[in-house]
């Protein structure tokens, strides 16, 4: 008895030591190692009518990617570039990983393109619809709300009664701790709202930052313009995302972004 619980010690201790090598230990003879799967991935494509043409073009999980680097313009995981073929206005966009939301970012003679998802955060029933007295509250609310910047504004809202989608454009022009002379703060975010019996409410820690920027005002890309048409795009575990057909405007607007000057006012 003592000789054979050796052996299963001794065996043990085998196994153990195995481990410790990184050597492959297999649960039975004839058992095939372990493997990963390789993330599925589709070819992203759509036309996008532009006054100028494309010089790059990319999709962007805001989820995953890093916020900085995308505002930055820098390649980075969960970035993907493709290509836009001017004599047919269609984009190719290879390599993307299904079962997720992408924005697309496009840059023109006319501008930097942002795409934005107006999509609420969770599934919800439609209820009536957004009034003058909701777009107040709205208005009055990003006005107040305390925060670092000094000028703030709604560029787009996707609402009914009781639920609100909201993209908000940020601004410090101001000094700032540990600022520069002459250095900015930019900042665009989508904010949800709902609104209870008593009143509408900001949903807390739902919210996501789409960019992030902060360096001299003459460096920022200027104009920076955001867009739903080319964002939200939803890519189902099957590979499958609605046809994209979008028209870039032929001029920027302060309604969308900055427009190629720096608001200095609320």
């Amino acid at each position: 008895m003592r000789r054979f619980n050796a052996k299963i010690a001794g065996c043990i201790w085998l196994l153990l030591a195995l481990l410790a090598l990184g050597s492959p230990v297999t649960a039975g003879v004839g058992t095939a190692p372990a493997t990963v799967r390789a993330a599925k991935t589709v070819t992203l494509t759509g036309v996008i009518h532009s006054p100028s043409a494309i010089g790059k073009i990319e999709a962007v999980n805001r989820v995953r990617a890093d916020v900085q680097a995308v505002s930055r313009g820098k390649a980075g995981p969960w970035v993907f570039p493709g290509s836009w073929d001017s004599a047919t206005a269609r984009f190719t966009i290879p390599n993307v990983p299904v079962g997720h939301h992408y924005d697309l970012i496009v840059w023109n003679k006319q501008a930097r393109w942002e795409g934005v998802n107006m999509e609420y955060y969770r599934p919800f029933t439609p209820y009536g619809h957004w009034t003058a007295a909701d777009r107040d509250w709205l208005d009055t609310f990003i006005e107040k709300v305390r925060r670092f910047t000094n000028y703030k504004r709604p560029l787009w809202v996707a609402a009914d009664h009781r639920h609100a989608t909201a993209v908000i454009m940020q601004l410090r022009t101001t000094h700032f701790y540990s600022s520069k002379g002459g250095e900015l703060i930019f900042r665009v975010a989508v904010w949800y709202f709902q609104r209870f019996y008593g009143g509408w409410q900001k949903i807390d820690n739902m919210g996501i930052v789409i960019t992030r920027w902060r360096g001299p005002g003459d460096q920022i890309p200027n104009p920076w313009q955001y867009l739903p048409a080319i964002g939200g795009i939803k890519i189902s575990r099957d590979g499958h995302f609605k046809k994209i057909d979008a028209t870039l405007p032929s001029k920027a607007s302060v309604h969308r972004g900055l427009d190629g000057a720096i608001p200095t006012g609320h």
